[in-house]
């Protein structure tokens, strides 16, 4: 048989087997992403019902309890401040946080670096500064 009429003459074993893996390997790769592309439009979809939920409980909770709307937007403001301040407040309380554990880790590192060269001196050798 000519080459050109058989394009697997000549091709060992080896090749058949890797390039059956490969094939193998592309079609599991593309059912992964297909997988992934319908929990990402599941998400949306989920996201999306959850919104027209709470949408739907407000417009109950504002027909059930005939607020004026004026007032209603007063509340919703007032919350909103409510939630900045909480998140503010947040925000400082872990910088402040993250400063002390700073602050104490720096005196750490100086006293034990105090303590290498007391020990250093009393053996009768620097430390060599790099500072």
């Amino acid at each position: 048989m000519d080459n050109r009429v058989n394009p697997l003459k000549g091709i060992s074993f080896m090749h058949l087997t890797i390039f059956a893996a490969s094939e193998t390997w592309m079609e599991w790769l593309m059912k992964k992403q297909k997988a992934f592309d319908q929990r990402g439009d599941m998400a949306v979809a989920a996201w999306a019902e959850q919104q027209q939920q709470e949408l739907n409980l407000r417009v109950r909770q504002l027909s059930r309890s005939k607020t004026d709307p004026d007032e209603a937007r007063k509340i919703l403001a007032r919350e909103k401040a409510a939630a900045a301040k909480n998140f503010s407040n947040t925000l400082k309380r872990h910088t402040l946080v993250l400063k002390k554990r700073d602050l104490m880790r720096r005196k750490a590192e100086q006293d034990q670096d105090k303590h290498i060269s007391q020990l250093l001196a009393a053996e009768g050798l620097e430390l060599d500064s790099d500072e």
